[in-house]
């Protein structure tokens, strides 16, 4: 089945990273980068009680880390811990060809953090999603508004000319709160693409 061209009231599709066009490995991340700290099985809670203010890029993050650890950690320490666990999604990004090859926009919205990104830019990861909104770099994260504002000025676009793909159903909630179409990505690339067809084809 082909996404159809008739009536087409969409005309940017908005995808997450981690769980949607990446696997979410975070919690075998962890796992391993406790293990690498000699932290035993987990991270301390002081790694989620800076993880809003890490996405939004309010502090460093080998501040973080120095606080998880007790001792200073270099983020090249646990890097390759972070390429395990999050691997791309090929069928995902099938779909967003798909998606360009009618002519519509493909976006980004992502939590996450400065080192990742790097991550992700020396892989070309972001080739063909424009515009591609961050929240280490935006100061904004899902599920405020102002996130996902950003985007929709960004696009040029009105909330119901959006999809928007993620794999948090709070934040598939946000979105359609402020007129987003949502699609709560569960893992299976299949179900995501006939729900997207069905936006796109109403």
């Amino acid at each position: 089945m082909h996404i159809g061209r008739c009536m087409m009231a969409v005309k940017a599709v908005l995808f997450d990273i981690g769980g949607v066009l990446l696997r979410h490995g975070e919690w075998d991340y962890r796992r391993e980068v406790a293990a690498r700290l000699g932290l035993g099985e987990t991270l301390s809670p002081e790694y989620d009680r800076r993880m809003a203010e890490l996405q939004r890029g309010e502090i460093d993050e080998a501040e973080v880390w120095t606080a998880v650890a007790g001792r200073p950690v270099a983020w090249s320490d646990v890097e390759s811990a972070w390429h395990n666990h999050y691997t791309p999604q090929p069928a995902m990004f099938d779909l967003a060809q798909e998606v360009r090859a009618l002519g519509l926009k493909t976006a980004i919205l992502s939590n996450t953090q400065a080192s990742h990104v790097r991550c992700l830019r020396r892989l070309n990861f972001f080739d063909g999603f424009d515009p591609v909104v961050l929240s280490c770099e935006a100061g904004r994260r899902k599920p405020e508004p102002e996130a996902f504002q950003l985007v929709l000025d960004r696009l040029g676009l009105a909330p119901a000319e959006v999809v928007f793909i993620d794999d948090v159903a709070p934040y598939v909630e946000a979105a359609r709160q402020l007129g987003l179409k949502g699609i709560l990505h569960e893992g299976d690339v299949a179900a995501t693409r006939q729900a997207l067809l069905q936006l796109v084809a109403g």
